[in-house]
């Protein structure tokens, strides 16, 4: 059976993106597991996991961004990064569903999900990692 996939695409503060990729690093998860997850929670849960920010959390988030590029010498201050990544289609359509409920596009609650990760500095949603049933 052939699972298919959409492709996302969000544009991202470049700094933001780092300091996220490197709280990421520092739990062995990647970007693409990050997004993937969150789309999957959507999807399996219809809830937004997290309150929506604030303008002023959303700029405290870039600060802390800003700030942690610079401690290591990559910033690139208002520079943009483009993200891509493949995502299941039909937990796409479902977190999709559940985002316009609450008005928000997907990458604006991409966004809000790299900024809750960099404010709080926990995963701002929670999945188990499991693995199948062994076949004997």
């Amino acid at each position: 059976m052939q699972i298919i996939t959409k492709m996302i695409n969000v544009t991202l503060n470049s700094d933001l993106v780092f300091a996220v990729k490197k709280r990421l690093a520092k739990i062995g998860l990647s970007q693409g597991g990050f997004i993937n997850g969150f789309i999957h929670f959507l999807a399996n849960n219809h809830i937004l996991p997290f309150k929506r920010l604030t303008k002023t959390e959303e700029e405290t988030a870039q600060k802390i961004a800003t700030l942690t590029a610079l401690e290591n010498n990559v910033c690139e201050y208002d520079k943009k990064k483009k993200i891509q990544k493949s995502v299941n289609d039909t937990a796409y359509m479902k977190a999709k569903e559940v985002l316009s409920a609450v008005k928000l596009s997907m990458s604006r609650a991409i966004r809000m999900l790299y900024e809750k990760f960099v404010l709080s500095g926990e995963m701002p949603y929670q999945f188990i990692l499991t693995t199948p049933d062994p076949v004997y």
